[in-house]
């Protein structure tokens, strides 16, 4: 989707009153595009993939939840990317490498555990990297198909809840307007449901950066919150927690942890892979803004999110 096939799809939904402004609150993302592969030998070592087997520097372990080896979600040859990193969010070399733990259902293994993932950045010699092989006790639903990678830069759009969309003030028709170019449904959601860096997560519920926001402001369970709470609710719940932070209503919730977190990774469900995340689900792996900054990704926080 590119910002000038973005800028007809508004005007033709009816938003032609905001097209422009919409346009400047889109992000760019770095998009998979995936190949599936028959044989995991014509992935070289340190390509970009999902699935598959990983390359890790020699040595190092595959990475386990609890003795149980968790899942390979992917990697990305970071030299791939830079072209369309143009921000330069994400290191520009070196290997960025995607595992989490999931359970039978397709579930993450714990909820709320950030020993149920991991996300590692290797910039050393590519030489000492080595393809481990699949661990005898990885269940077969998540030994993923190897898919090659390639990438593109594309416009995301921000959530219909996020305050850039409510300050422009849309009227009810061009609200479901928006929400139908968001979503997707005005394009009979082509390439909607993908795999991205960066850019703006899709959601299939809330914005998936609040629990990893209430956890890193004193939220010891971030899932004791629920959302849809009327806002006397939510204050109620927040005075029993005796939180070291403050939240006017479910809304300032939202914005303060979109102000503070951004989505790295996203990866849906997909046949290419053969990765079947709950109900069709998306996997959100996110991180808060000044940690991505800093090369930080022992701060990642994962979401999954399915209808």
């Amino acid at each position: 989707m590119e910002t000038e096939s973005l800028s007809a799809r508004l005007t033709a939904a009816g938003l032609g009153r905001v097209a422009n402004d919409i346009i400047q609150l889109s992000m760019p993302s770095i998009r998979l595009h995936c190949r599936q592969t028959t044989d995991q030998a014509e992935l070289p070592l340190g390509n970009s993939r999902l699935g598959g087997r990983p390359d890790l520097p020699s040595g190092k372990n595959w990475p386990a939840w609890q003795g149980s080896p968790m899942a390979f979600v992917g990697q990305v040859n970071l030299a791939d990317i830079a072209a369309h990193d143009q921000e330069g969010h994400l290191p520009h070399s070196g290997l960025l490498s995607f595992f989490c733990a999931i359970n039978e259902m397709g579930l993450i293994q714990s909820l709320g555990d950030p020993s149920c993932w991991t996300v590692s950045h290797f910039d050393g010699d590519p030489a000492t990297l080595v393809q481990l092989p699949l661990p005898p006790d990885l269940p077969k639903r998540l030994q993923f198909r190897g898919c090659e990678t390639s990438f593109s830069r594309e416009p995301t759009l921000p959530d219909v809840r996020s305050r850039g969309i409510l300050n422009l003030g849309l009227s009810e028709p061009e609200r479901n307007a928006y929400i139908d170019v968001m979503t997707g449904v005005d394009v009979n959601f082509l390439g909607v449901f993908n795999h991205h860096l960066l850019g703006y997560p899709y959601t299939l519920n809330d914005l998936p950066f609040i629990a990893g926001y209430l956890k890193a402001h004193g939220v010891a369970d971030p899932y004791a919150i629920f959302l849809g709470l009327s806002n006397e609710e939510l204050q109620h719940r927040l005075q029993l927690l005796n939180l070291p932070h403050k939240w006017e209503d479910e809304q300032d919730l939202r914005d303060k942890a979109d102000m503070e977190w951004r989505l790295l990774l996203q990866v849906y469900t997909n046949e290419e892979a053969q990765m079947i995340w709950a109900a069709s689900g998306v996997l959100h792996f996110c991180i808060p803004k000044e940690a991505l900054s800093r090369r930080d990704f022992d701060r990642v926080w994962v979401e999954m999110q399915f209808v």
